[in-house]
């Protein structure tokens, strides 16, 4: 997409006016790739003292020049030229956020971006979330997962499209692969909404598991959330942890499968019970020592004899992989799609926006649509 129509589909937002602001995002850019001057002067063919002088603000970058920038650099030109939105400024002056940028920095940015446009078109609407204090014990975080289940409009079961249930509180949940890595999972608000970003590299239940994470977050009105692992050391963040997996895992349906299971050893009873509510090992070993089905003994035991395919057909259950990347939420994926086939949005901003789930040739046609049914098109779903 030329500079220009990328400017213009971030209209909402405020431009860079500064050519040293815009010099200084080049320059953030370039340190967080790893590249010289003279390195970055050679990929976009000009001498390093033209992009020195950039970097301080003293030479104009023409256009031409701004788009081999950010490819070299692996940013969207809208990053250099387009303010970004206050909760990623915010978590960008956080101690916790203002490290090195990495993978997951950038697309959360993108995304928090990407989601601002839209709900500054009118293509998203803010949705009301709960609003939930954050727990203060083990107890109260359990409580929480319960209350949060509810307003997820969810029974005690299995939860089996989290993507989807996030949604419904105003959670926007993405999976992107960041690679080995790219770190676990983090957390934004954007324009009333909140964007989640899971590293799709991470195996299956460890997704879902992250994901569930950072709905406690966006539950308890955290501005930002740093990237957070389930070995966090964080009083805050542990009880967090809690809330996530006793959301995914409520104590009533985890003892529920346990005894239905009865005729199985305790090794496949936990093979259910993990996919069954599609929770990694690890974590379904840990719950079920919480709960009081496993002593502490036996879940050491058992955490260092991981299932194997063959366990799961043995016990029955099927484990369908959720966050598989790329992965949208599909409201967001069905706003995008109407806007786009009602003209609002351009073949190559909609691929964009919906990272690359569609290729051109499976998008619908543009048709002609009469402003009434324009209109009905953009109310909420």
């Amino acid at each position: 997409m030329a500079a220009e129509d990328r400017e213009c589909d971030n209209r909402t937002m405020e431009p860079v006016t500064s050519q040293q602001e815009i010099g200084r995002r080049v320059s953030t850019a370039r340190d967080d790739a790893s590249l010289t001057q003279a390195e970055l002067a050679a990929s976009i063919g000009i001498d390093r003292t033209s992009v020195a002088k950039i970097e301080s603000g003293a030479r104009k970058v023409s256009a031409t020049e701004l788009v081999a920038i950010a490819q070299t650099l692996d940013r969207p030109i809208d990053w250099f030229v387009v303010e970004s939105p206050p909760a990623i400024v915010s978590r960008r002056r956080s101690s916790a956020g203002g490290r090195t940028a990495t993978s997951l920095d950038r697309r959360v940015e993108q995304l928090a971006r990407d989601v601002s446009y839209l709900v500054g078109e009118h293509i998203l609407l803010r949705v009301d979330r709960p609003s939930f204090t954050v727990p203060e014990s083990h107890e109260a975080a359990e409580e929480l997962a319960r209350q949060a289940r509810a307003a997820l409009g969810i029974d005690t079961g299995a939860l089996p499209d989290l993507q989807r249930a996030c949604e419904r509180v105003g959670l926007l949940a993405f999976s992107l692969d960041l690679g080995d890595g790219g770190g676990d999972a983090a957390y934004v608000e954007a324009d009333g909404l909140g964007v989640a970003l899971v590293n799709g590299a991470v195996e299956p239940g460890r997704r879902r598991f992250n994901l569930a994470h950072e709905l406690a977050h966006h539950l308890v009105g955290d501005e930002f959330s740093a990237e957070v692992s389930i070995g966090s050391v964080n009083g805050t963040e542990q009880l967090l942890n809690a809330v996530a997996i006793h959301l995914l895992m409520p104590r009533a349906a985890v003892a529920e499968v346990w005894q239905q299971r009865s005729d199985l050893d305790d090794r496949l009873r936990a093979v259910a019970v993990a996919a069954r509510f599609r929770v990694s090992w690890t974590a379904t070993c840990n719950h079920l020592r919480t709960v009081g089905l496993l002593n502490g003994a036996r879940r050491d035991e058992l955490v260092e004899s991981p299932p194997v395919k063959g366990d799961f057909f043995e016990v029955g259950e099927r484990w369908e992989p959720e966050l598989v990347p790329p992965s949208v939420p599909p409201h967001y994926a069905s706003r995008v799609i109407h806007a786009y086939r009602c003209g609002k949005l351009t073949t190559a901003r909609t691929g964009e926006l919906l990272w690359g789930t569609v290729t051109p040739a499976e998008l619908p046609d543009v048709e002609d649509v009469p402003l009434p049914a324009l209109r009905r098109e953009l109310e909420p779903l």
